[in-house]
């Protein structure tokens, strides 16, 4: 089993993050890809990366992204620092390439990075044009990571968030992987909670989805529905973690650990095969074998 997605330098997932692995190990867990959000992580994220390889040989691996989210940080600077918002991008955008370039040998994939609509709506904290500023951000920043994505020949983890009932947010993501990607680019959409209309659309474009633990949520009937809907060679399993726990995590009030980690990745696959009527054996062989065609630097 594989963990597709997850931030090994956020807290509490970062101090527990040696044993967390072991743990994985333990279960006869095989890969771990950790991502980046912005450029608060990136260093100590590629320290850890660098530190835990030593002790875990062909456990981690990297990928580096900037989350769509991260721009709205730039409209409160704006405010206070007369600072032009798009100006602001395009320095984000510049250090992350640095760093992406000084690290590119030890680059697994891009990521996390793609387009959020949902986080600007959630509490009507932006004014219409500074949503429209924040939505032509990140198509901008996103496009220069696809084409970047592309000249490297290396996958995406894809964000694509958008507002309950709308799909542009999942429609423009297509639309730029499709234009800069002409067709090559290759990816996993990371916790795919959005329309079922477009799977369709996501999966012709040769994309693969990423189910964690909301699968195993009361509340995740949506994402249910997707997982039966999804052919079982486009599925990858993530914990997300540190967020995300699984139901019976949540459920356990003297649980130590209430956050997600990689071992969790076995519950979920077993909830998965439960939703899919599959065999264990069979989802594990076949998703490890998707995690590898994806994320593997290397022929299988």
């Amino acid at each position: 089993m594989h963990d597709s997605h997850i931030h090994i330098s956020m807290s509490p997932l970062k101090e527990n993050i040696e044993s967390d692995i072991q743990e994985f190990l333990d279960c006869k867990g095989r890969k771990i890809l950790t991502q980046t959000t912005d450029i608060t992580d990136y260093q100590e994220t590629i320290d850890m990366y660098t530190s835990l390889s030593k002790k875990f040989p062909d456990t981690l691996q990297l990928a580096l992204g900037i989350h769509p989210s991260r721009f709205e940080e730039g409209i409160a600077k704006n405010s206070i620092e007369e600072l032009d918002i798009f100006q602001y991008s395009q320095k984000q955008y510049d250090l992350f390439e640095e760093i992406f370039n000084n690290n590119l040998d030890n680059i697994s994939a891009i990521g996390e990075c793609g387009l959020d609509y949902y986080g600007m709506n959630e509490y009507n904290q932006y004014s219409q044009t500074e949503q429209e500023q924040l939505k032509e951000i990140q198509r901008r920043i996103f496009s220069k990571l696809c084409s970047l994505a592309a000249l490297h020949k290396l996958p995406m983890s894809i964000h694509a968030r958008g507002v309950k009932g709308d799909n542009s947010c999942e429609k423009d993501v297509l639309a730029i992987v499709a234009k800069e990607g002409k067709g090559t680019l290759r990816g996993s959409f990371h916790s795919y909670t959005g329309d079922k209309k477009m799977l369709e659309k996501i999966l012709d474009l040769g994309m693969y989805i990423g189910f964690n633990a909301i699968i195993t949520y009361p509340s995740g009937e949506n994402v249910r529905e997707i997982l039966k809907l999804t052919p079982l060679d486009r599925i990858l399993f993530e914990t997300d973690g540190p967020f995300l726990p699984t139901q019976s995590v949540r459920k356990k009030k003297n649980s130590k650990k209430k956050y997600g980690r990689p071992v969790l990745i076995k519950e979920i696959i077993e909830k998965a095969c439960e939703i899919k009527n599959i065999p264990y054996e069979k989802m594990e062989n076949v998703t490890d074998q998707n995690y590898l065609c994806l994320f593997s630097k290397t022929d299988i």
